[in-house]
C-alpha cells in the first residue's frame, strides 16, 4: 500500500480529525474543571450529604477523629470530583479534629497566615468546626503547593503519623498503617500527608493589611493557647491533632528520623531531667537561628560555673547533673579561655551542621565577649574530645573540609 498517496488523498479529513480529537479535549478539560466558558453549578448541600452517607467507608469504626488525612484521600481517590466540587468537598471536614462542617453552618472558616514548608507564608481561609483548631494548625501544621487536575491548590500537611504507628494516640484509629506508610492518606511532593485544604490562597504580603491583619487576629486569638505545652494540653480535639502532629516528627529509636550527628549517624537527644536545656521540643540540639544552641554539654561539678565564665550569670550552677545545649559563641569563647575538662561533650547529640561553615560564624561574634582566634579554639576543642571519644572518618572529613575554608589552620588530630 502506497502510504504517501493514501495521506496526501485523505490529507484534509486527517486534519480535520486532529482538530476534532483536540478541540474535543479541551471542552473535556474545562468542563471537567468547571473553568470558563463553562460554569458548573454546584449544589453543596447535595455533595454534604452524599459526604455523610460515605461516613462509614471513610472511617468503618466511626471514629473520624483527626481524620482530616482521609476524608481529604476519599475525595480525590474515591469521589474523583471536578475542580469546583473538590473545592466544595473540602470545606465540609475540618483538617484538624476531622469533624464535619455542615455548608449551612454560619462563620465556618477563619483567615489565617500559616507558615510553608519552604520557610514562606501564605493566606487564606481555613474551614473549621472550633476556633481552637485555628491556634493548633497554625503552631503544629503547615502548608505546601500542591495540584488537583493542573490547578495550584495549597494543603494543609503534618508528618506521617505511620512512621511511628506504635505512637498514634489511643483516640485516633482511622489511620491504616503499612511499613511505616499512611494508606489511607496523600502525601506532597516533599513527603508529608496532606489533612485539608487552605481555600482561596495568596502568598503572604506583609504590606497588605488584610493578610497583616489576619497575622494579628489569630495572634491574638491563640495566645493563650499557643503557649500551653503539648503535654499540659487537657483534652479536646485539637489536643489530639497536636498529639498526632508530633508523632511523625519523632526519631525512630536509633536517633532523629533526619538530623545526624558529628559521626555521621542519626542525631541523639540531648535531653536530661525536667529543667529547660535549650533543647527543641523534642530534646535535640538543633536550632538553626538565633543564638543557635548546638553543643550538647554535661554539666558537673567541675564546670558548674560555664555561664559565668563566659560573661553570664551564674545559671549553670542549676544544671549540675544534666546535659544542656550551649550555644556555639559561648562554648567557643569557653575554650578560648582554656576552661573546662575536656570531657564536657555528648558528642553523639552534637548535630553535623554544628560544623558548617554558617553555623561556625556565628562563634566569631557573641555577646560582645569574644576573643581572638575563638574559632579555632572552639573546632578544635570540639573535636580533640569527639574524636577522642569515636574516631569516626565522616568527623574527621568534615573537620579537614572546615579548616580548608578557614585557610588551613593545623589540625589537632
Amino acid at each position: 500500500m502506497n502510504y504517501k498517496k493514501l495521506f496526501k488523498k485523505y490529507k484534509y479529513l486527517i486534519l480535520a480529525i486532529v482538530i476534532i480529537t483536540v478541540i474535543v479535549t479541551i471542552i473535556s478539560y474545562l468542563r471537567i474543571n468547571c473553568i470558563e466558558p463553562f460554569v458548573c453549578s454546584v449544589d453543596s448541600k447535595e455533595l454534604y450529604d452524599g459526604l455523610m452517607k460515605d461516613f462509614d467507608v471513610i472511617f468503618p469504626d466511626h471514629n473520624r477523629n483527626s481524620g482530616g488525612g482521609q476524608f481529604y484521600d476519599h475525595i480525590v481517590n474515591n469521589i474523583k470530583p471536578n475542580y469546583r466540587e473538590f473545592l466544595e468537598y473540602n470545606k465540609m471536614y475540618c483538617a484538624v479534629s476531622g469533624s464535619p462542617i455542615d455548608p449551612g453552618r454560619q462563620d465556618p472558616f477563619k483567615n489565617i497566615v500559616i507558615e510553608s514548608t519552604d520557610g514562606s507564608k501564605y493566606y487564606g481561609k481555613q474551614y473549621i468546626c472550633c476556633w481552637p483548631c485555628v491556634c493548633d494548625m497554625v503552631k503544629y501544621g503547615k502548608v505546601e503547593t500542591h495540584e488537583y487536575r493542573g490547578n495550584e491548590i495549597v494543603v494543609f500537611v503534618i508528618d506521617d503519623p505511620c512512621s511511628n504507628e506504635s505512637d498514634i494516640p489511643d483516640e485516633v484509629s482511622a489511620f491504616k498503617c503499612e511499613n511505616g506508610k499512611t494508606k489511607n492518606g496523600l502525601y506532597t511532593k516533599s513527603g508529608r500527608l496532606i489533612v485539608g485544604i487552605l481555600h482561596d490562597h495568596e502568598v503572604y504580603d506583609s504590606n497588605n493589611s488584610k493578610h497583616t491583619d489576619a497575622e494579628k487576629d489569630v495572634d491574638k486569638l491563640c495566645e493563650s493557647r499557643n503557649s500551653i505545652e503539648p503535654d499540659e494540653l487537657q483534652g479536646g480535639m485539637g489536643d489530639i491533632f497536636v498529639k498526632l502532629s508530633l508523632v511523625g516528627k519523632k526519631p525512630s529509636k536509633s536517633g532523629h528520623s533526619e538530623l545526624k550527628n558529628i559521626y555521621g549517624e542519626p542525631l541523639h537527644k540531648c535531653k536530661t531531667g525536667d529543667s529547660p536545656g535549650s533543647w527543641d521540643s523534642e530534646g535535640y540540639c538543633s536550632e538553626r537561628g538565633g543564638g543557635v544552641h548546638q553543643i550538647c554539654f554535661n554539666v558537673d561539678e567541675n564546670n558548674k560555673d560555664f555561664s559565668k565564665d563566659t560573661g553570664q550569670s551564674d545559671w549553670s550552677r542549676e544544671r549540675v547533673g544534666n546535659n544542656h545545649c550551649m550555644c556555639l559563641g559561648a562554648w567557643a569563647l569557653y575554650k578560648a579561655k582554656n576552661k573546662g575538662t575536656g570531657d564536657e561533650l555528648v558528642c553523639e547529640s552534637i548535630p553535623d551542621m554544628a560544623l558548617s561553615k554558617d553555623y561556625i560564624n556565628n562563634w566569631n561574634t557573641w555577646n560582645g565577649n569574644e576573643l581572638d582566634d575563638q574559632i579555632v579554639a572552639g573546632v578544635d576543642s570540639l573535636v580533640k574530645q569527639c574524636y577522642n571519644k569515636q574516631k569516626s572518618e565522616h568527623l574527621k572529613e568534615r573537620y579537614d573540609e572546615l579548616r580548608s575554608e578557614y585557610g588551613n589552620w593545623t589540625s589537632v588530630l
